[in-house]
């Protein structure tokens, strides 16, 4: 396995054959992977805010939320913002969410030709690694960054996801200079990553606007199973148990609700 992260966001070469993991830790796949966890059915990722209008209108009144941020804050008109802590079952179980945000929704749109894009969090790193073990495929890590510049707190995440998958020991894998370079990174924040969050630049802006505790709050690690997978425009849920990733052998995936893979 060859693992590589785009430390800056631009839309990477062929990757057809390549698995993709989206990471937008401040804070869109973090809302991405909680709200499926908490039961909404899927996500649609948008790049603006009028597309979100539109597509809403596709749908049944009441089947569909919208969600997302423009300058972190919670977009006119829209039902949500972009902190995970609003994306609660109460809320969301068995809804639709339409979601834009400035960075993370517009990533899933530049590796859509990858062989499989799943969106990556602290909440859910684990299970994300198992599943790139089980495809045996190369690796693509996507930070979707800071609008186009470098984000500290993705490539600690991406440094987290390359360490898991190196702790697995049963796999040839070899790394690019940016891959080694993240893993450097996560080995120097992981005894405290919202110390990397209180450094980043987003991580400095969200707390100047009042979202202090959506940073401890997005640094949870392994809280779910769950392994959101793009395709088609859409994101839906992918179960995984909970294992090491030392287990041996590899657990087929089980989709939720009894929906086959390619749906």
């Amino acid at each position: 396995m060859h693992i590589d992260i785009q430390l800056i966001p631009v839309t990477p070469a062929t990757i057809s054959s390549t698995s993709v993991v989206v990471i937008d830790i401040l804070r869109a796949t973090s809302v991405i992977v909680h709200a499926i966890s908490q039961g909404a059915l899927e996500v649609i990722p948008v790049p603006t805010v009028e597309e979100a209008f539109q597509f809403a209108k596709k749908f049944p009144r009441g089947t569909t939320l919208l969600g997302g941020e423009r300058g972190s804050k919670k977009i006119e008109g829209f039902d949500l913002g972009n902190s995970p802590r609003e994306y609660f079952a109460e809320k969301v179980k068995g809804k639709r969410l339409i979601l834009t945000t400035t960075n993370g929704t517009k990533a899933f749109h530049s590796v859509s030709s990858g062989g499989e894009v799943a969106a990556g969090s602290f909440f859910n790193i684990g299970a994300v690694g198992r599943r790139c073990l089980d495809l045996g495929q190369d690796l693509l890590i996507f930070p979707s960054g800071d609008e186009g510049r470098f984000s500290l707190e993705d490539t600690v995440c991406g440094g987290m996801l390359i360490d898991r998958i190196l702790t697995e020991g049963k796999r040839l894998v070899t790394l690019t200079d940016a891959s080694q370079l993240a893993h450097v990174l996560y080995q120097r924040f992981k005894e405290n990553l919202v110390e990397s969050f209180r450094l980043s630049t987003h991580g400095r802006d969200l707390i100047e606007r009042g979202f202090e505790e959506d940073l401890a709050y997005c640094a949870q690690v392994d809280i779910t199973n769950i392994v959101p997978v793009f395709r088609e425009g859409v994101i839906r849920a992918h179960l995984l148990p909970f294992l090491s990733l030392g287990s041996t052998g590899v657990t087929p995936v089980a989709t939720r609700e009894g929906k086959g893979e390619g749906e």
